[in-house]
Formats: C-alpha cells, structure tokens, sequence
C-alpha cells in the first residue's frame, strides 16, 4: 500500500510551513550533507509516494533526485562528502532507474504513477476481485498492418471470449474494423514497436484503472477460446503464479492436462499472444529498470522481456495444456518469416472442450544429430545415439584433430561437412527438424543460434566440466539431457543463478548391452585401466598445468611401481605415458570398443573429473566390476570399491573453475590389495544387472521420447 508523504519516515520537514523537506533517502545514499542538494517540495514527496517502485528501491523520483545532485557535485567539482569520481558512479548507477519518455510519445512518462492515497492511507473499495460484476478485468488488444488482417477475426473471438470493453492500441496504418467503433481506440501518432507498444499500452490500462483485478494484453492475431473469461474468474491465480500466459505454445505445452510454472527465460519465451498480469506483479514489471532500459534499447520483443523479467525475479509463468487461446498470424515478429511450430498451440475453440481433451501420444520428433564421426568418445557417444534414437539426419563435421572414420552405415542420411558451415547450407540442413541434438559443445559454432532463428528447439547433452555460463551458445538451448546426476544438479543451479531457459533431464546415460557381451569374472587375478586419449591437463589458478591428466594414469603408474605383485593391463589410445613397470602390460586398443574389456578382472579408473565416463559404464556391462574415484560424478556408478579422495583442488578447462579430487598412490594400492585374489563372482552379476536395470537405452528411450516431441502438433489454422 503506498503511503502519504506524511507517512514517509525519510522525510524531514523544514520549518517555515511552505511544504520543505530534506530526503534523507538522498542525503544517505550521496553522503552529501548539503540540505539544498537533497530538498524537495511537498508535490514531489507526492509523486515519490505514488510510485510503483518504493524509494528505497531507487524508484524514478528519487532516482532523480539523486542524479541532480550528482551532477551538480559534479559541476562543483566536489564536495567535502563525496568525491567527482564517486558522484560519476552515483549518476552513472541511478541512469536506469530513471523515467522514460518515448520520442514517439512525448507527452507520456513511464513507468506511470500508482493510484492517489486517500486520507488515512486506505484504498477505495473496488469490485476488483469479485462480487456480482466478477473479476475487474482491464483488457488490451495490439494491431499493426499486416498483409493479411487479422484482427476481425480476434475480435469476435474475444467478445465470444466473454469481453465486452477492450482498448485497442494501434500503430499507424492499422486496419481497424467497424466492429471496433464501441471499443475505445489509441492510435499512435508514430510507430512503437513491438515491446514499447505492449509496454505501453499495459502502463495506459493501468492508468486508467489502477485498481482491476488483472490485466490483460492480447495480440490481434489470435483466436480465444469461448467463454475464457468467466472460466478464467474461477481459475486465477493458477498455482499460486501473478503471471499467466492465456496462449500455450507447443514448446511450453504439457503431456497432461492443467496448470503448469514455467520458467523460460529470455529468449526461451515462446508467444506473446496473451499474457495476464496480477496487479501487484503488473507493478513490478513497469517498474523494473532492466525493463525500463529496453525500451531505451529496442532489442526484444515482449515475450522475451516478460521471460527474463520472470526468470531474475523468480517468478514463474502460468501456462495451461491445452491452449486457451490459438495464433492465427502468418508472419513471425521476430525474424519477418513464416512462424514455426513454437506460435502455434494445441488449442481449444471453447473452455467447454478442455474436460474432454486429451494429449496427443508422445512419439519422437525429427531429430538431427550434430557430432563427429570419429575414434574417441564422443564419437563413440554420437554413433550410439544414432544406433538407438530415431535420428533423421547427422550432421558430421570434419574434426580439427582427429581423422573422420569411414562413412557408417547408418539408418539416417549422412552429411560430412566442413566445420564452418554456414549461411543457406546450414539453414538447408536445419529445415523441416523438430531438434537438433549434439553432446557437449556445438561442433558448429553457428548452429545453436541458426536452429533458433528457424524455429528447431536445441538439445544438449553437457560434459559439465567443458561448460561454462558465459558460453554465448546456451542462451539458445531448450533442453539440457544430463548424463549424470552431478550435471543435472547444476544445470538446474546454473538456471536459477543465470536465468538459463532450459529445461534439464536426467537421464543416467545409456550403454548399448548387446555390444558388450557379458563375461562372468569369478575371481580377481586382473586389474584393467583403459586410458583413451588420456585427457587434458588443467590449469591451476596460477595458470600452471596439474601434473595429472583426466585419466588418472599417473596415478595407475605409481601405484604399479610401488606393488609390483599386482597384474595391470593398460589399453592407452595416447602413446606419451609414464613409464611402466614390468607388472603392467600396454596394449593399444582393439579396432572395436566391443573388445575393449575382455582382458581383465576389475576395471580400474582412477579418474579426476567426467562428464559421463563412458569406460565406468561398458566395463560394468561387460561383466567387470568397476573401481573408480570417491568423488562425483564417478561415484554414481556403484563401484565395488571407491578410492578416497585425500583432497580436492579448484582446476580449469575453460573459465569456469571445477573441483578435481586428489588421490594417494598408497590409497589406490590398499583398494587393489583388497581386491585382489577375491571371489568377485557375484559383483559381476549385479555389475551388469546394474547397467541392464539403471543404464538401458530402452530406459533412456522412453524418458526421451517424453522430451523430445514434435512441436507442429497442429497444422496451421484455416
């Protein structure tokens, strides 16, 4: 509720009786002792008290206050009490919080002000949100010149809707039907834009009644559905959420019927169509500076702000399945083309159909898969995923290090393609996909972005410790299909810290068991530590490399000298290793990862950091028991026994720091000693049960295909 400014416990009154008082608000945050620098006239404590914003949240009237008084310190060239530099940094600070006013409309200020205090600080009574008139809505409809008019056809559907009044803010040279004439119509004098207009014409609705229950802007190219309006008296606020989107674009849509939150983020905001505000959410999002300084910039559109708004302010969107308002517009706000999938809906004609309705069968979309075809594990992981998920084209770009394999037969087409395509070729590829989906990085820098800009919705399986949030790439990713539950733990932390718009999956990643024969291993007489590639080094803080890499080989060498009595078998793929001793074999690895693990025992993976660790999960297929690090994520795995980390170090790969755990030599040796010479039979069976019950593609499968689902569930409307 706001106060009087007799109520503000920073005013202090002057005496004289003409209405003075020094801001203490002001005069605190400036350090300035100056009274002439932080005295205001009563009018302006008036216009401080019916700001959205409260002032200690540095609304727009103190926000200028405070910037006057920089710049006149500035002018001055100091003060006793606070330096130019500092009132550079206090005038730099409070330039957001200022009011704008639009060249296009000069004559208005935003954010606009809240409603007058009456006498004692009590608001009218008001039929806002209930009695016999229902729920007090206050509804906008946006029109722009389109090549096919729409806005006939919205109309009649919001007054089938149950909406009797609407405003209608016009850009210039919109058509505006003869069915308007009862409606109130703004027509602006010059052209807005996407966001101004809906900023601004949700800043007029709120003006004119600052007191509705909600509010609401619809764009002139939808369809509601019949009798939204009451249904929708009985419904808000779903879930307890001040922002509900009315139109629910595929990409938001649910498998089941109602209310779900969603947090989508900026770019991840798919339809601005509909969107109703609770009065007190309403405030905060006219008021909010990032939100003020977009329209300043010009670089989003609503949805996207609605979404980041939302995102950094923790509040979730409401979206109903199926869709109570449909997109009937031909042309895409945001790129000028047609729009795909993600502004349309599975959508409703009448709020009688919703207990009726039913989801659509989950199938999988058309996927396209981004990977190398390649000797080394990632491009073991892409052709597994090829081999198992209904893929409908694979893009394999030309490695920079590694030579391609030969073309694979696959059950999709093929593209080896260089690794800089781009530009009509790329958009050629992309065209007619559901998904794209790649692991760990973009192998094509561009790709991420182009599949946005065509609608196709982006899947990323992440190796954590090669991800970094100031990567630019993931701001375009829809779903994160983490691997392990260490990653998808903090995907999901990156989200809320970041405001990232994806949505994270857990799926403890697959082994194809039919590839890995299962050995029964009844006694353990063998150790096995397969190397690959070895890894990378890190980097210290220091920007000194660890003398380790991510294998943890130098760790097996060491332990291998100092007990010489146990047998090892190093498969290594890299040929710059330590020195061996003579109870250690070194064999290069098998022309197929099938025969990778048919000598040996217990597999043995003293790792530092994995993104999934594919050797910890085929060795537990195969029938070995895996003994691998203490630490996360190597210890989801279920090992027969786990090495104890005796410390834990801040490393780099990228610019992200990550935690790499250190291990004793002595430690790797007592585990092995323990093991060694031991019936090992039944660790065997529920090596592979393991695999079999927690790490099937059957079982990645079908959490999959809930995830991965076309998005043009409906065709576009007649």
């Amino acid at each position: 509720m706001n106060l009087s400014p007799e109520q503000c416990g920073y005013r202090q009154v002057l005496p004289g009786g003409d209405g003075l008082a020094v801001c203490g608000l002001v005069r605190g945050m400036t350090g300035i002792d100056d009274a002439k620098l932080s005295t205001v006239a009563y009018p302006t404590c008036q216009a401080c008290c019916r700001a959205l914003a409260p002032a200690n949240a540095l609304n727009p009237v103190v926000a200028s206050l405070i910037h006057n008084a920089s710049v006149e310190v500035i002018r001055r060239g100091g003060d006793p009490a606070c330096t130019v530099a500092r009132a550079r940094e206090l005038e730099a600070r409070v330039a957001s919080h200022l009011a704008v006013v639009l060249s296009e409309l000069p004559d208005v200020s935003f954010p606009p002000e809240g409603p007058a205090v009456l006498a004692g600080g009590n608001q009218p009574a008001t039929a806002a949100d209930g009695g016999r008139g229902g729920r007090r809505w206050m509804v906008g409809l946006l029109t722009a010149p389109r090549p096919v008019p729409t806005i006939g056809r919205s109309m009649a559907s919001l007054r089938r809707a149950g909406f009797d009044r609407v405003h209608v803010f016009a850009e210039p040279g919109s058509l505006i039907p003869e069915e308007a004439a009862p409606w109130p119509v703004a027509l602006h004098p010059r052209r807005l834009g996407i966001f101004a207009n809906f900023y601004s014409s949700l800043a007029t609705l709120y003006r004119l009644d600052p007191h509705a229950g909600c509010y609401c802007i619809f764009q002139d190219d939808v369809l509601a559905a019949e009798g939204l309006k009451s249904w929708c008296d009985g419904q808000l606020w779903p879930l307890g959420q001040a922002v509900v989107s009315l139109f629910t674009s595929s990409a938001h849509a649910a498998l089941e019927r109602g209310w779900r939150v969603v947090r989508p983020g900026l770019l991840r905001t798919h339809g601005g169509q509909a969107f109703l505000f609770r009065p007190d959410a309403l405030c905060r999002f006219l008021a909010d500076p990032m939100v003020l300084n977009e329209l300043r910039m010009r670089r989003y559109n609503d949805d996207s702000m609605v979404g980041s708004w939302a995102t950094r302010h923790e509040t979730g969107i409401a979206y109903h399945t199926p869709s109570l308002v449909q997109h009937i517009g031909t042309a895409s706000a945001r790129w000028g083309l047609t729009p795909g999938p993600r502004l349309f809906a599975q959508a409703v004609d009448s709020v009688e159909e919703i207990p009726r309705w039913k989801p659509p069968t989950p199938r999988f979309g058309r996927i396209g898969l981004v990977g190398w075809n390649t000797l080394n594990g990632l491009g073991y992981l892409v052709r597994d995923i090829e081999s198992h998920l209904p893929i409908d084209r694979w893009l394999a770009p030309i490695h920079p290090y590694f030579v391609p394999l030969p073309r694979p037969r696959t059950r999709c087409r093929f593209d080896l393609v260089a690794s800089g395509i781009a530009g009509q070729k790329l958009e050629a590829w992309l065209d007619g996909l559901d998904w794209i989906l790649f692991a760990e990085t973009p192998p094509i820098e561009r790709l991420p972005r182009a599949a946005w800009a065509r609608d196709v919705n982006v899947a990323c399986i992440p190796n954590w410790e090669w991800t970094s949030p100031t990567s630019q790439w993931l701001e375009y990713v829809d779903l994160m299909v983490c691997p392990t539950r260490h990653t998808w733990l903090l995907m999901n932390d990156w989200k809320r810290r970041y405001g990232f718009g994806w949505e994270c999956v857990y799926v403890p990643w697959p082994v194809p068991t039919e590839r890995f024969r299962f050995c029964l291993r009844r006694r353990c007489r063998r150790f096995l530590f397969v190397n690959g590639w070895g890894g990378p080094h890190a980097r210290r803080r220091s920007g000194a490399a660890t003398e380790y890499t991510r294998k943890g080989i130098e760790l097996v060498a060491e332990a291998a000298w100092r007990a010489g009595h146990l047998p090892i078998t190093v498969i290594s793929q890299a040929s710059d290793i330590p020195q061996m001793p003579a109870n250690v074999e070194v064999l290069r690895p098998p022309k197929s990862n099938r025969a990778l693990y048919s000598r040996g025992d217990v597999c043995v993976q003293p790792t530092h950091w994995e993104g999934i660790g594919l050797q910890l999960l085929e060795c537990q297929a195969a029938g070995m028991p895996l003994v691998t690090t203490d630490a996360p994520p190597m210890n989801e795995y279920q090992p027969l026994a786990a090495i104890p980390a005796s410390d834990m170090e801040i490393v780099y790969l990228t610019d992200q720091p990550i935690m790499s755990p250190r291990m004793e030599p002595r430690d790797l040796v007592h585990v092995l000693e323990s093991l060694y010479e031991t019936d090992i039979e039944e660790a065997s069976r529920r090596a592979r049960q393991y695999i079999e019950r927690e790490h099937s593609w059957q079982r990645a499968r079908e959490i999959l295909k809930q995830r991965l689902v076309p998005l043009a569930i409906s065709p576009l409307p007649a």
